[in-house]
């Protein structure tokens, strides 16, 4: 028994060895002969012996990954391939004519391709692949091509939500020179693989799709959803940004007299004009739509203007002498409702003539303070709530 087992695999190996020998390279030069020179096979038709009938160009995207998202100048690049097969019904053979060679590795350009290029590339409009690609041809008239490409694709940016915001790109590829009826690309299964994607340190990948494009051409549209990395922007801009709209509120617990509150208040304006700056580089320049972040931040410049502005006021204030120049009624009352708002209504009141300028500008002082943080609070508050809804 052992030797009978022993002669069936021995047997096994010569057909398998016969069988392999069989695939001889003269098998494939005369294939190749045989349809390029005898047959006279043409690139430049399309491969159907009846000519009336549709290529159909089946097509999948390999994405390998995300190497640029450039908000400034509105464009995409990513790295990866597509997976292109269509049948070509002058390259098929019968295997047993040829020792059983049932495929050849050809170059790209002596055979047939649909010439597939990017329809909204960003820089340069070229077509996909390379002299130096092979394609593999199977004796059934399949072809395999499957072109590596870095591909950078122009697409509208939506900085609404800036830097918490989710951004969509297209990718349409066309047959360029064929309409629907001479070849269709036709989505694979999955649109886009993922198994050999590697994450992008400032992007998210959330989704992806792939549709057929609508119109006389032949079109794929791949979509690739992404969502930023916002991690970064909270620590160094927002952060800083709030702490600074909240330090606006502190000028008012500095005391006019003490001569340092105009530097300190326009200190933090150019503190968040330069924030503003930095926000607006991150940003296209465009009239589409406009950041929360970037609103927020005019608001908060607006109120520090303000805060500027009450300030200089109340630094006129105090220097005036209530002998030369009296106090009004409207701050004489306004003085006794801070007084009252402060819980000091039980205390002896005093006459007008008690009430010097000084105590006008620390009223001010308290309205203003209380005035300026509920704004600063609210503002900040309406800006989390708003990205939070994305």
């Amino acid at each position: 028994m052992p030797c009978v087992f022993t002669g069936l695999v021995i047997l096994n190996w010569i057909c398998s060895a016969t069988f392999v020998a069989s695939e001889t390279l003269d098998d494939a030069k005369n294939l190749i002969k045989k349809k390029f020179q005898t047959d006279g096979y043409s690139k430049t038709l399309r491969p159907l012996l009846d000519q009336t009938d549709v290529v159909e160009v089946y097509t999948d995207m390999v994405l390998t990954s995300i190497i640029e998202f450039n908000e400034q100048e509105e464009s995409m690049k990513i790295g990866g391939m597509l997976h292109i097969s269509w049948y070509d019904q002058l390259l098929t053979w019968n295997t047993s004519d040829y020792g059983g060679l049932d495929y050849l590795t050809l170059p790209q350009n002596d055979v047939w391709r649909p010439d597939v290029a990017l329809h909204n590339s960003f820089k340069t409009f070229t077509g996909l692949g390379s002299s130096k690609l092979l394609l593999r041809v199977y004796y059934t008239g399949e072809v395999y091509w499957r072109p590596y490409q870095i591909l950078e694709a122009s697409c509208d940016v939506d900085i609404t939500y800036f830097p918490f915001d989710t951004q969509e790109c297209p990718f349409k590829f066309s047959a360029w020179s064929y309409f629907k009826d001479e070849v269709r690309m036709i989505e694979g299964k999955k649109g886009i693989y993922l198994d050999e994607f590697e994450e992008n340190s400032r992007w998210s990948l959330v989704s992806t799709t792939a549709e057929s494009g609508k119109g006389d051409a032949s079109v794929l549209i791949y979509k690739i959803k992404l969502k930023r990395k916002s991690i970064f922007y909270v620590f160094y801009i927002i952060i800083p940004i709030v702490l600074l709209s909240f330090l606006n509120v502190l000028t008012f617990v500095l005391t006019v007299s003490s001569g340092e509150r105009a530097s300190y208040v326009v200190t933090v304006l150019l503190s968040l004009a330069v924030f503003l700056t930095i926000v607006s580089s991150e940003i296209p320049k465009n009239s589409n739509t406009l950041s929360i972040l970037s609103v927020y931040m005019i608001a908060i410049i607006a109120l520090s203007t303000a805060a500027i502005m009450t300030s200089m006021l109340e630094s006129r204030l105090a220097s005036r002498d209530k002998y030369t120049d009296s106090i009004g009624s409207g701050y004489i009352t306004f003085y006794r409702l801070v007084r009252i708002c402060q819980c000091k209504c039980n205390d002896k009141k005093r006459t007008a003539d008690e009430i010097e300028w000084k105590d006008v500008v620390d009223a001010l002082d308290y309205f203003l303070f209380w005035l300026f943080f509920v704004l600063t609070f609210v503002a900040t508050v309406v800006l989390f709530v708003m990205v939070n809804k994305r």
